[in-house]
């Protein structure tokens, strides 16, 4: 229902620049200018190619405790480059900026609002870089829950010619499901709520990409993965938190007229918050990689479901 969803980004626009900025740890013009007391993150300095701007953020989807843990503690902030209304490619639309080494070394951080300089490479294209060798090593049955669009679907294409993978795709919009079907992916229309995992031979393997968020019922969803995997399965979950853009005050306008598919996360977890519902099953964590300053926005948790018989839930 649409009043359970809710954003999942939110927009900076530049106030000023700032002449003659630039963060330095033993002595940090953001102390003359009042920044390094401000505990927040409604307001950041971002530099770029020799120029410092400060920016701020109006928002009142997000509050200030919100804003303050994904810009400041997890370091997350992103120039939208892109010339569209709605980011649709994380790798070309956005160019990340974290937060600068002077600043993570400076007595004053836990209060400034800090400073953010260009990201030195793309964590985002490091991650699907791991993603994609992820799904090449995986054999046997492969379930993907909200398939979307299948941007990975080259990492696929091997294993399921030479027979080595079965792949079943889950997702609830009619629109992909029909794509799905016309390029020859078996799916399965529906949520993952609605999966009876019952009717299926158990997977080897499942994944989450991206999709968490929208699940209708978090703790029901992981019942059916525990459920649908096999003992010594493995689990893959990939989400990321609310996205911080840098925008001028024209494009956050436009944006904000003509971007399409409106709110569709009901909700924007963490990784830690994630582990909390995972109490209630045995998953073994294989890998956890929470989002941190020295990451892009999306976290992940790579889960087993220990070999042995069926314990409880």
């Amino acid at each position: 229902m649409a009043e359970d969803l809710r954003s999942n980004q939110f927009d900076y626009v530049p106030v000023r620049e700032l002449p003659g900025f630039a963060p330095d740890a033993r002595d940090c013009p953001a102390v003359g200018l009042g920044l390094a007391r401000v505990q927040s993150s409604r307001v950041v300095v971002v530099r770029l190619e020799g120029r410092s701007v400060l920016c701020r953020t109006d928002t009142g989807d997000f509050d200030d405790r919100e804003i303050r843990e994904v810009v400041h503690h997890c370091g997350q902030l992103y120039l939208d480059i892109s010339q569209k209304p709605s980011v649709d490619d994380f790798g070309s639309d956005l160019r990340q900026v974290v937060l600068a080494a002077a600043c993570r070394a400076c007595p004053y951080l836990p209060t400034c609002c800090a400073c953010h300089v260009p990201a030195p490479v793309s964590f985002f294209h490091e991650d699907e870089r791991w993603l994609e060798d992820w799904i090449r090593g995986r054999r046997g049955r492969l379930l993907d829950v909200g398939m979307g669009s299948v941007p990975y679907r080259s990492a696929l294409a091997e294993a399921l010619r030479t027979g080595d993978l079965q792949y079943l795709g889950l997702d609830p919009d009619p629109a992909v499901v029909d794509r799905a079907s016309e390029d020859g992916l078996p799916v399965h229309p529906g949520t993952i709520e609605s999966f009876d995992p019952g009717r299926e031979p158990p997977f080897d393997a499942a994944m989450a990409l991206r999709s968490l968020n929208h699940f209708e019922d978090v703790p029901r969803a992981l019942q059916v993965l525990w459920d649908a995997l096999v003992p010594g399965g493995d689990l893959l979950i990939v989400e990321s938190l609310p996205l911080p853009l840098v925008r001028s005050r024209t494009k956050a306008r436009r944006s904000h007229r003509e971007a399409q598919g409106g709110w569709q996360h009901r909700r924007n977890l963490s990784s830690h918050q994630v582990l909390e519902v995972l109490r209630r099953w045995p998953f073994e964590v294989v890998w956890h990689r929470p989002v941190g300053p020295d990451t892009c926005d999306q976290w992940f948790l790579w889960l087993r479901r220990p070999p042995g018989p069926p314990s409880g839930s």
